[in-house]
Parts: C-alpha cells; structure tokens; sequence
C-alpha cells in the first residue's frame, strides 16, 4: 500500500509540473508585454559604469549613459505597434541632470539593489544567482513575452575593430535572437552601420558562468525568451563613431525595437 501511494504521489507531483510548465508557456506566449533592462547602473561619483570608447578620437560613448538616453525610442516603436514596454535599471536613478531627466522620459523604473555589483538569487529559479539578478527578478514578476537586456559590447581598452556582434540568447529566445538579427541585417549592419561585411551573430549562452548567464537561464527556466544586445564594440572606430550621432544612436535603438516587434508579431 505505501508503495502505491508514493507511486501516484510521484505522478501527481509530475502532472502537477506538466500543467505549471504548460501554463508559463502560454503565459509568455500570450503576453504583450516587453522589459527592457538596462543593464549596467550610474554611479553618482564615478558615472556609468559599463563598457566605454577609450578616448574621444572617435567619439564619447559609455554604454549607460547610451541606454538611459536611447532606450525610449526603442520603447517607442514597441508600443507604436501596439505592445507594452517597460524599461528596468538595477540601480537608482542617475545624478546626472540630463539623464535623470531621460529615465522620467522614458519611465525607467529602478529597482534599487542594495548593492549594484552584489550577486543575488533569482526568486523565481533558486539555483539562479548572478550581479544584476534583482533586475531580471523584477522583469520575470511583469509576466512577460520577452526580456532584453541592453548592453554593448568592448574587446580592447584601446581602438580596435572587432564586427563579430552577437545577440546572446537563451535556448526558448532563439526565434527572438533569430528575427532580431534579421531585422539588423537587413536595416542596420553594413546599411548604415560599418561592420565589415559581417552579418549580426546568435550566440545560445547558457552557461552561468558567463556574462549574464544566469539572467538568461533564470527567464528560459520561466520559458520566457531572452537575450543579450552585444551586436555593437565601443571600442571599434567605426561603430562608435556610428553611435556618436544622435540620428544614429536613434536609427540604432528603433532598428532593434522594430526587431522585438516582428518576432512578436510572428508567435
């Protein structure tokens, strides 16, 4: 008698699994709503503190500052197409007058992690922990479509072109990666934007190791497509030069708007 009974409380407890997992799918799959996270912070003595051109020579570009002026026009052509954009920082609002005044724009809200540099644990995935993880907990609690995480990306602390961009995805945000690079393509690389005839990569990264694995595996967990924009070097002459021009910068974030929104309208 035990037996059968830990035998049909193991299926029940699979079944169980089953019908949550199929309910994340569908959550996800009918949901029209979109997180942007951007994925560095501002320090209010030492600035932003992500990725940055080495030198003025080719033009000043640190990419928090880039994000928190250019993610809403992204936001922008996401929902011009009908969908709802939310965008996240993990850490307060910049010092910075300009700035300040771009996040209020754009309706940034910060989630305020104690400490910005701190490893966290995902609260929806336990066995998730990663910097920068009370971010995409917040993300995951919008019950989202997709999560993109807004970064570029730097090889050298001096001028060197790199064109091997990617976007880095999670395994259920490959069709995103996969429409997202299409779009570039076609809109963006060597149309505009220098890049040497290379065509805009897809890396599946699920390694938490990695630089934001672990963001990625905690929202593939909750069968939520995510990824990673690394698709542009700060520290290659041409696409900072390229990003250094307000139009630019502009094209640059709606090009990847109008990428979220072909992948969402082709679910």
């Amino acid at each position: 008698m035990p037996r059968i009974l830990l035998t049909l409380l193991a299926l029940f407890t699979l079944l169980a699994s089953g019908c949550y997992q199929i309910q994340m799918k569908r959550q996800a799959r009918e949901s029209n709503i979109v997180v942007l996270d951007i994925g560095h912070y501002y320090h209010p003595e030492r600035g932003g503190q992500g990725a940055r051109t080495p030198n003025a020579q080719y033009g000043v570009i640190e990419e928090t500052d880039f994000w928190y002026r250019y993610a809403g026009y992204m936001k922008q052509e996401i929902e011009a197409a009908g969908y709802q954009c939310i965008i996240c920082n993990r850490g307060d609002m910049p010092t910075d007058k300009k700035l300040a005044a771009a996040a209020k724009k754009a309706g940034v809200h910060h989630v305020k992690s104690p400490v910005p540099t701190g490893v966290y644990r995902s609260k929806h995935h336990p066995r998730r922990m990663a910097v920068g993880m009370l971010s995409t907990n917040y993300a995951l609690d919008q019950k989202p479509a997709a999560v993109i995480f807004l970064h570029h990306n730097s090889n050298s602390a001096k001028w060197l072109v790199c064109n091997k961009g990617a976007f880095y995805c999670n395994e259920v945000g490959i069709p995103l990666a996969t429409t997202m690079a299409k779009v570039m393509n076609e809109q963006l690389m060597n149309h505009g934007l220098p890049n040497n005839n290379q065509p805009c990569g897809i890396v599946v990264r699920d390694n938490g190791r990695l630089g934001g694995g672990d963001w990625l595996n905690a929202c593939n967990e909750s069968y939520v497509p995510a990824l990673i924009t690394e698709i542009t070097y700060l520290s290659n002459p041409e696409h900072a030069r390229f990003l250094s021009k307000h139009d630019n910068a502009v094209k640059f974030s709606r090009t990847l708007g109008k990428g979220v929104v072909e992948y969402l309208k082709s679910r």
